[in-house]
Parts: C-alpha cells; sequence; structure tokens
C-alpha cells in the first residue's frame, strides 16, 4: 500500500517492492511532489477536478498499485511544511529527461561513424529497421509541433499528463507498427513489435503479435513460446479482485484473453490436441469465453477423430460464427448424416464462399476488397487448423464435398453469392437494398436446408 515519506525539500509517495533476486523489499517512488502549490491540488483546495484528474493519471500509471487517498492525503496535508511555494516544473518533469535521453541517442548516433569503424557499419545494418522508422517518427513529431492549444492538448502547470502518460505503447505507435503485420510486412513488424517490447516494460501485445508473425510463418514452437509470454505479462496487469464477469468489458485483461486464445491455436496446430483441450477449460472458467472455446474444441476433436464431440461442438456455435458450419458438415457427414452435412456445409458455403473452396484445395480467384480476404483468410485459418483431420481425411469424404462444391446447382448458388455481395458494395452508397436483402435470404440455415433437401433429389 503506498505512503508518503519525506526525502530533503520533497514529498514522495512510495510503496514496497521485493526485489525478485534478492527477495528484500526496497522503496519504490511513484511521485514526487515538489511545491506547496502542486500539494495543494493534489489534495483538492483550490480545484476538486484536477485532485481527481490527479487520482486518476497516478491509478493509470500503476494499475496494479491500490491507493488509500484518504490517508495519503492526510500524510500530505502534515508534512506540507516540507517543500517550497514554488518550483520550476518544466526543467525537471519536461525537459530534463527528455533532453537526457535526446543527447544519449545523439552521442550514441554521433559515435557510431561506419566511415571510421567497420564494426559501426554492423551496428547500424543490425539496427537498420529501426533506426528507419525513428526517421520517420522523428519526421511526424516535427511535421505535428505546431499545434494551437485546445482542451485536448493542454496540460496544468505541474505536467501531471506528460509524466503521467501510463505504462503503455501509445495507441497511434501501436497501430502504425501492427500496420506492417496487417500488410503482411512480418520482417518489419517483428523487428518494430521487438523495440517496443524492450522500449516498454511487459508489453503483452507485442508478444501476442510476435506470436501471431511466427504463426503466420508457420513456426509453431516459436510461436507458442510467444503466447506463453504474453499469457504471462498480460497476468500481471490484471486490476486488483477484479471478477469474471468483468473480463470482456475490462481492457486491462485482453492480451491475457488473446494470449490464451492463440495458444489454443498455435497447440492444436502443432498436434498437441490435449493440451489445447486443457487451455479451452481455462478460457471457459477463468474468462467466460464459452464461444471461443468452443470452436477450438471443435477443431481439437475433429483432428483427433472425435466425430461426435466435434459435431456437437459446432453445432453450439454455429449461429454465432456460420464458419463453423463448415467444419459441423465435415464431422456430421463422418457420422453417416448426408442431408445434415450437406445443409450444413451449403450453409457455411454461401456465408464464406472462398473459405469453402479453400478449405477443399480448390483454386480461387485473387480476393477483392477487405470482405473477399476475410473470407479468404478463413479458409487458410480452418484448413491449418483442420491439417490433420484433411490429411487422413478418406477419399470418399473428400470426393463428396468436393462434388458437392463443383454441384451445378451449388456451384450456381457460390457464384451468385460472389456477385450478390460485389453488387451489395456498390448499391450501399445509393440506400438500394435488393442485392443486401437477397444476401442475407441466403446465408440463412433454412434457405441451406432447402438447397440441400432439393440436391438430395436430384441425386435419388
Amino acid at each position: 500500500m503506498p505512503y508518503v515519506r519525506k526525502r530533503g525539500k520533497q514529498l514522495v509517495i512510495v510503496q514496497g517492492k521485493r526485489d525478485p533476486e534478492t527477495r528484500k523489499v526496497e522503496q519504490q517512488i511513484l511521485f514526487t511532489i515538489y511545491s506547496k502549490a502542486e500539494a495543494q491540488q493534489i489534495l483538492g483546495r483550490s480545484n476538486g477536478d484536477l485532485a481527481s484528474q490527479f487520482h486518476h493519471l497516478l491509478e493509470n500509471q500503476y494499475p496494479d498499485v491500490r491507493f488509500n487517498w484518504g490517508k495519503i492525503n492526510e500524510a500530505i496535508l502534515a508534512n506540507i511544511h516540507v517543500v517550497p511555494d514554488l518550483y520550476r516544473y518544466k526543467e525537471t518533469r519536461l525537459r530534463s529527461r527528455f533532453r537526457g535521453d535526446l543527447c544519449t541517442f545523439a552521442r550514441q548516433l554521433m559515435l557510431t561513424d561506419p566511415q571510421d569503424f567497420m564494426a559501426a557499419s554492423h551496428l547500424i545494418e543490425e539496427n537498420v529497421v529501426e533506426l528507419e522508422y525513428l526517421v520517420q517518427l522523428i519526421q511526424w513529431r516535427l511535421d505535428l509541433r505546431k499545434q494551437e492549444p485546445n482542451q485536448w492538448n493542454m496540460d496544468n502547470p505541474f505536467y501531471w499528463r506528460f509524466i503521467l502518460q501510463g505504462p503503455q505503447v501509445p495507441p497511434d505507435i501501436e497501430e502504425e507498427v501492427a500496420g506492417f503485420y496487417v500488410k503482411g510486412d512480418y520482417d518489419r513488424a517483428k523487428v518494430l513489435f521487438r523495440l517496443l517490447i524492450d522500449c516498454f516494460e511487459d508489453y503483452a501485445e507485442g508478444y501476442n503479435y510476435l506470436g501471431l508473425i511466427a504463426l503466420q510463418q508457420e513456426k509453431l514452437d516459436e510461436a507458442i513460446g510467444h503466447f506463453q509470454k504474453t499469457i504471462e505479462t498480460g497476468r500481471k496487469h490484471f486490476r486488483k479482485k477484479i471478477s469474471r464477469k468483468r473480463y470482456w468489458s475490462d481492457l486491462s485483461t485482453r492480451p491475457y484473453m488473446r494470449g490464451l486464445r492463440n495458444l489454443a491455436i498455435a497447440l492444436n496446430r502443432s498436434g498437441r490436441y490435449e493440451d489445447a483441450l486443457m487451455l479451452c477449460d481455462r478460457l471457459e472458467k477463468e474468462c467466460m469465453d464459452e464461444v471461443s472455446a468452443t470452436s477450438f474444441r471443435t477443431t481439437a476433436y475433429l483432428n483427433l477423430g472425435h466425430y461426435q464431440q466435434a459435431a456437437d461442438s459446432a453445432l453450439k456455435i454455429k449461429d454465432f460464427d456460420p464458419s463453423e458450419s463448415l467444419v459441423a458438415g465435415f464431422a456430421v457427414y463422418e457420422l453417416g448424416r448426408t442431408e445434415d452435412a450437406l445443409a450444413l456445409f451449403i450453409h457455411g458455403a454461401l456465408n464464406y464462399p472462398r473459405a469453402a473452396r479453400v478449405i477443399l484445395g480448390m483454386k480461387t480467384d485473387p480476393p477483392q476488397g477487405r470482405d473477399e480476404a476475410r473470407d479468404h483468410n478463413t479458409g487458410f485459418d480452418i484448413r491449418r487448423d483442420l491439417n490433420n483431420y484433411l490429411q487422413k481425411q478418406g477419399r470418399r469424404t473428400r470426393d463428396f464435398f468436393k462434388g458437392m462444391v463443383k454441384n451445378g446447382r451449388v456451384g450456381a448458388l457460390l457464384n451468385e453469392m460472389d456477385l450478390v455481395v460485389r453488387r451489395w458494395h456498390e448499391q450501399h452508397p445509393t440506400g438500394e437494398q435488393e442485392a443486401f436483402d437477397r444476401m442475407l435470404q441466403m446465408q440463412q440455415p433454412e434457405f441451406a436446408r432447402q438447397e440441400a433437401q432439393e440436391l438430395v433429389k436430384e441425386c435419388v
């Protein structure tokens, strides 16, 4: 629990922190109060809103610390005579830290001259991605340096907002670096996420992105290690006494939950199905994430050849995610329920026409637009998740599903769906509903059931 103590002509809010190596408890300074004017603001004597802002900023800076503001305020009031009336905050809180770090970086860059030292050339080459990014970041900051003051960018005379920005990576930086991952520039994204991890302690999302990159590159052992680190790091930042019901609404739990989900995927793809199933239990019991847990169980069961369990799991959540109907179709067919398998697979295929073809190893045209890319990528993800099942799949099963998709009736429906989706995007700005209504009609389970019944009649 934090408390206040005197340090020369300053008051400091500190807490005891145990050193992980020596196991000794050491004082960690959370905040330094330099003047009576600042102390009065923290106490809310002249502006209650500023006091509340200070509480929020310090709690956000140390989310795992529980502050007793009543006792802290009592101690500040009792020792307020220690600090001077005023203090030059700009020098200490605004300029000194920035200037010091700037000079350290500048000095290193000046000394690392490739013209004089071959070792310097190698060093620059080793960090070329980071340095190129910093060049862009510096130019970005320079371009934006002349801002008009407004309520969103103003700070108080003590620079609380500047020094208490929180331990997180700034959202605009994370978004930009994540953009390299989204674009498939994995080499650059990997280097820059590693840089962010080194710059911001316990950056759980950085490990998660490194895991996703390794997963895309099918480096499964590496991905598993990164996701385990995501879970370990993410768990450190849970708020005190958080209930399971708040996991979905509290942002502090998101990295942990993402790590569990992605680890389940990586374990499944690496053939560690029992470990994946155990992780599903954690997802459901700890995080109340029943949908994700059920989805991951489905793929694990299908890979293990437990078809009834796979079918039961997939059918539970197909209404939440129609792509589950594609997986359910395989499981139900293995159980000998041909018409049900047809209906399920057609339902999934009419929601994900490209995914259905990709899963079956059929060629597709390059995707056009975000929706087609999402559809296409869903197929590749499912194909990777079901790798063991698809490799062991009998010829009769493969021929059945490929024959269904190539069937004139089903093929025409899938082609129509491709056209309807594109027409919907064209009509959307005009407010026309014709394509949208047809798309929704075709994506309903009842529509797929009717088509399956007609297909069975044709084949009899």
